[in-house]
């Protein structure tokens, strides 16, 4: 028996050909991007690849001449850089490449600027920095090279420069001039301005400066003031220090206290305030601004607020009275004006007693609950001026 076969041959599986008729690899953002090809393959689809996004696009129609289409839209091909793409066909990947997208440099659409600080120092060696950034109307960084032109002014003094864009900025720093004042900046670029900034030249440090002081009277009474004030303060170039700059008047008296009061500039002079002492004292004052510059020394002398102290002791009412207490001009005392009565007693005891005075008299009631008959000594004292009975009989 003779068998006999034959083998029937397998579908051949044609490879998918394809072809990219585009040559060109760059576009400016926002203009359309076509890629063309031509080839056999089925179910072709593109894959774009960009900073934004990826995403799959279909061929359009294909056209008589047998050409697969692509075109790359809004807004993939606004933003500038690297677009990737891969062509698949059924899920397959069979070809790829780079496109370039670049920016106009004459199609600057916006120039933001950015600056600080705004407030230096006068001198020339403080600086402020600005950074300027155009951009297209994608919002894309303009290429290196492209052209910025950066104006200052101060007062009526005006300079224009050339800056040059690199790694998609340009900059510029900005130093102060020996004058404080107020600086203007601004830049434009194919007619595109930036928006007008200010930089603040303030006054340097500070120099040694004066002060002085003015006073109703020369009295120790604890009732009037005394203002120090200094001289208009200003730095090296001579420029007036900011308003507001704090400056400490330092006290020291005769008797060894430490007093402080404080005062603001105000058009380069600062003021600041103190009560008149309540007892003849010598005051050296010194101001300071804290760790930049001080003042001279003044002294200031104050005299006692009265000469006299009336007295009127009734032994038998046990009561003291005090005043009418009157100043070196004759005047009553102000009201609540302190006086002290120290009480020594037979046995040694020491005891005070302080009251305000009321229309410038006070009275003391020595109570025998308190103190036992004897002899004493009684010392009053008012503005550090004293007055001492001796030997006070208290029945």
């Amino acid at each position: 028996m003779l068998l006999g076969f034959s083998i029937k041959p397998q579908d051949t599986v044609e490879s998918a050909s394809i072809e990219l008729l585009t040559t060109q690899n760059q576009f400016e953002a926002g203009k359309p991007i076509q890629l063309r090809f031509k080839g056999n393959a089925e179910n072709l689809n593109l894959i774009i690849s960009t900073a934004l996004a990826t995403v799959i696009i279909e061929p359009d129609s294909t056209d008589i001449n047998e050409q697969i289409k692509f075109t790359i839209g809004s807004p993939l091909n606004r933003m500038s850089g690297i677009l990737n793409w891969v062509l698949v066909s059924n899920s397959e990947k069979i070809s790829d490449g780079i496109l370039n997208i670049t920016t106009n440099p004459e199609a600057v659409a916006k120039l933001e600027s950015y600056l600080g600080p705004q407030r230096i120092a006068a001198g020339g060696d403080d600086f402020a920095q600005l950074t300027l950034l155009p951009t297209d109307q994608f919002d894309n960084p303009l290429p290196d090279h492209t052209i910025v032109t950066l104006t200052t002014a101060i007062e009526t003094i005006e300079k224009q420069e050339e800056l040059k864009v690199q790694n998609f900025i340009s900059w510029k720093n900005i130093y102060s001039t020996t004058k404080s004042g107020r600086l203007f900046t601004a830049a434009n670029s194919n007619n595109i301005t930036s928006k007008l900034q200010t930089i603040y030249i303030d006054a340097n440090l500070a120099t040694p400066f004066k002060i002085n002081y003015s006073r109703p009277n020369s009295f120790a009474d604890s009732d009037q003031i005394t203002t120090f004030e200094s001289s208009i303060i200003k730095d090296t170039y001579g420029n007036i220090i900011p308003d507001a700059t704090l400056v400490n008047f330092v006290v020291h008296t005769s008797s060894g206290d430490v007093l402080q009061t404080s005062g603001n500039t105000i058009n380069g002079r600062a003021q600041a305030r103190l009560l008149h002492p309540a007892k003849s004292e010598i005051w050296q004052v010194t101001a300071y601004i804290t760790g930049i510059a001080q003042s001279n020394t003044i002294n200031i002398t104050y005299e006692p607020a009265l000469t006299e102290i009336i007295t009127n002791w009734d032994s038998n009412t046990r009561i003291l009275k005090v005043g009418p207490l009157k100043g070196r001009l004759n005047q009553i005392l102000a009201e609540g004006t302190l006086v002290t009565l120290n009480i020594m007693g037979p046995d040694g005891k020491a005891d005070t007693v302080a009251k305000k005075t009321e229309s410038g008299t006070v009275t003391f009631e020595l109570k025998k609950d308190f103190y036992k008959s004897g002899n004493y000594t009684l010392t009053i004292e008012v503005l550090g001026v004293t007055h001492k009975l001796e030997a006070v009989e208290l029945l």
